[in-house]
């Protein structure tokens, strides 16, 4: 989910498939490529001791692709073999191709990026406090107040994905007004999606194949409504190194794309403004720029943009960054517009999320050496929590959001060591623990167990409360997170409360 890492039998050999550029050549001038031995190496590695399965990476650099390749198995039960031209999943990094393909409806006059998101949804408005003010924008920045969700559907379990418009209904509701806050939100994916699709008669997956794909040239990617095409892409994994039953999600805009090493160079190239001039030029520089523009910024150099993260290295380079990471998926994506520099990694792992990350470090450092892993932190530090009187007391509201309906109470206690409970319905009070401030909202965690007759959240192994003080009450969710090997859930249900009166 988003830049969340998860940690999840025999050595596999090590499989490097695809050409290894030493050399790259522009026009009439050929010069020598930055080594990468030290990313080669690492790959060597972690695939000699079963801590991966398949990587691709890929190198841009002065508007040419100077390394890719790949390694190890897309697809082992298959015997498939991870090229450079292999699609992998990309999870998150779906993310800037559903809004560089709702910028091309905004720079065809269909659209405006700034205008409230409403305005295009319809019946299925957003709803909750000030939804009436959630930009376009901020959808695709998760600065609308929208909370977290993960769901994943196996195909042939009997479970099916909601539609657009059905998760939309039962989770379009925002925890916090817009823009008061960073909460990394999937479901403003999903609104995207049904803007674009209200807006072209087609759904997401269409949309970004006709207005992005097929006028970039990126031949090896894929919507995964477009299933012919999986049998030649990677498998997924997980942290055991166990095949992963195919699956979809519960907001496909925001994770089902399906790309090469290579194509995501081209992209790359696209966002560096210096895609080959055989393409089309799908946008104009000004509206990349609006891709690139930070609409919510962090406690230091973080800040989100319409798809992205940016933030900038210790030196004061300032970086363009998404990853990505769900069961089978670690995907990691650098640009450095300054130096015309992007570095990019796939891998077919659950728990690849640090080795990812360790493999663009050590790719962009090839280029640039004074490079130290960015700050692109969202998040404000975290700081103890003493029961201030504007959390301390009794409230009284509603969680809803999904299947939930129902009321909830919270007790927040001023007595030294009294800690804080929670209750959904008639049910029993449950422990609120491990109370923090993040910025102005309050965290705090509790088991999932909880006794309430027909509560949806039974089956979460972790409970997370996050709630901000507003119109003098508190708003916020309560998301309910369970993991094992292949397999993530989290779920949101919204939550209002009011003081109680004594």
């Amino acid at each position: 989910m988003g830049t969340t890492r998860r940690s999840f039998l025999t050595a596999l050999p090590l499989l490097a498939i695809g050409a290894s550029r030493s050399t790259l050549v522009s026009g009439s001038k050929t010069r020598r490529a930055p080594d990468f031995q030290t990313a080669r190496d690492t790959i060597r590695e972690a695939l000699a001791s079963g801590n991966a399965t398949g990587v691709a990476v890929a190198v841009v650099h002065n508007g040419g692709i100077v390394w890719e390749e790949g390694f190890g198995w897309a697809n082992r039960e298959a015997r498939l073999k991870a090229s450079a031209h292999t699609p992998f999943c990309l999870a998150s990094v779906t993310k800037p191709f559903t809004t560089t393909a709702l910028t091309t409806l905004a720079a065809e006059g269909r659209l405006r990026l700034d205008e409230p998101a409403n305005a295009y949804l319809g019946r299925r408005a957003l709803r909750g406090p000030e939804a009436g003010a959630a930009t376009v924008r901020q959808l695709g920045a998760h600065a609308a107040g929208l909370p977290s969700l993960f769901e994943m559907y196996p195909v042939g379990a009997g479970m099916h994905s909601p539609t657009p418009d059905e998760l939309l209904a039962g989770y379009g509701t925002l925890a916090y007004p817009p823009g008061r806050l960073y909460e990394y939100s999937n479901i403003g994916y999903a609104a995207l999606g049904v803007i674009a699709s209200t807006l072209t008669g087609l759904e997401i997956g269409s949309v970004i194949t006709q207005h992005l794909l097929e006028p970039l040239g990126l031949r090896d990617s894929f919507f995964d409504t477009d299933r012919t095409r999986l049998s030649r892409a990677a498998a997924r994994y997980d942290e055991l190194n166990r095949p992963i039953p195919y699956y979809t999600t519960a907001t496909p805009a925001s994770g089902e794309l399906y790309a090469s090493a290579h194509d995501l160079a081209r992209f790359a190239m696209f966002n560096l403004k210096n895609l080959a001039t055989d393409r089309h030029p799908v946008l104009s520089e000004r509206w990349i720029d609006e891709l690139h523009a930070p609409v919510l910024h962090g406690p230091s150099a973080g800040a989100t943009t319409f798809g992205w993260f940016s933030g900038s290295t210790k030196s004061g380079l300032p970086v363009l960054f998404k990853d990505g990471g769900q069961p089978g998926v670690s995907t990691t994506m650098y640009l450095v517009p300054s130096a015309n520099l992007a570095c990019l990694v796939v891998a077919n792992r659950t728990d690849n999320g640090d080795l990812v990350q360790t493999l663009v470090d050590h790719l962009v450092a090839a280029v640039q050496p004074e490079w130290t892993t960015p700050d692109t932190s969202m998040s404000p530090p975290r700081s103890a929590f003493s029961a201030r009187g504007e959390y301390a007391g009794q409230w009284t509201g509603r969680l809803s959001g999904g299947q939930a309906d129902m009321k909830f109470q919270l007790e927040i206690s001023t007595r030294s060591g009294a800690g804080a409970t929670f209750s959904l319905g008639d049910g029993a009070p449950s422990n609120l623990s491990n109370l923090q401030l993040e910025g102005a909202a309050l965290i705090g965690r509790a088991a999932g167990a909880l006794s309430a007759a027909g509560a949806p959240l039974e089956g979460a192994k972790v409970l997370s409360l996050k709630l901000l003080p507003y119109s003098r009450g508190l708003t916020g969710r309560l998301l309910a997170s369970s993991s094992s090997p292949g397999m993530l859930a989290a779920t949101p249900s919204t939550v209002t409360l009011q003081r109680s009166q004594t």
